[in-house]
């Protein structure tokens, strides 16, 4: 059962509620499908609107006060959100990583040029004989939409799985 607060702390409520859409009483009443009376009592704290009532009055009332129309449903456990009176927002994601610079077409050939090297020192070869490699193999890579990361993954050796332990029971002399 939702939660409902007392007669007291809803009259103001209901009060400013009426005061905010410009009804009487009576018109009040008529809204929620009270009568004249019982709205009457509502005013005085001697009486409290049902939970479905007091859903229609936060309906009514959101347009003109969206702050009272959300402690109107505070009354009986509801949110604007729950009403239906708003969506809820999703929570901001952080800004995304700034993508790093792209190098001068000067700076990108020096790096091609320290790239080749240093596949042509793994290889103890000659530059100009890895700089054909590399191109075959990258060429391959692009049009089997590789990334670095994946070929690196590849390509990095694997360490080895550790070996089970075995179980040496000690002989009882």
């Amino acid at each position: 059962m939702p939660y409902q607060a007392a007669p007291k702390t809803i009259s103001p409520l209901v009060t400013r509620a009426q005061l905010t859409l410009e009804l009487t009483q009576r018109t009040l009443g008529e809204l929620l499908g009270s009568s004249m009376r019982t709205a009457q009592r509502w005013a005085a704290g001697q009486a409290t609107p049902a939970p479905n009532q007091l859903k229609q009055l936060a309906i009514a009332v959101h347009p003109r006060d969206a702050e009272l129309a959300a402690s109107i449903g505070a009354t009986i456990g509801e949110t604007l959100e729950s009403l239906g009176l708003v969506i809820a927002r999703a929570p901001e994601l952080p800004p995304a990583a700034p993508a790093p610079p792209t190098p001068s077409p000067e700076l990108t050939l020096l790096l091609v040029e320290a790239v080749v090297c240093a596949a042509a020192e793994a290889l103890d070869a000659s530059p100009r004989v890895v700089r054909a490699a590399l191109l075959a193999g990258l060429e391959r890579a692009q049009n089997a939409h590789l990334t670095v990361e994946a070929m690196l993954d590849a390509l990095r050796p694997t360490p080895p799985a550790p070996k089970p332990r075995s179980r040496r029971v000690p002989i009882a002399r």
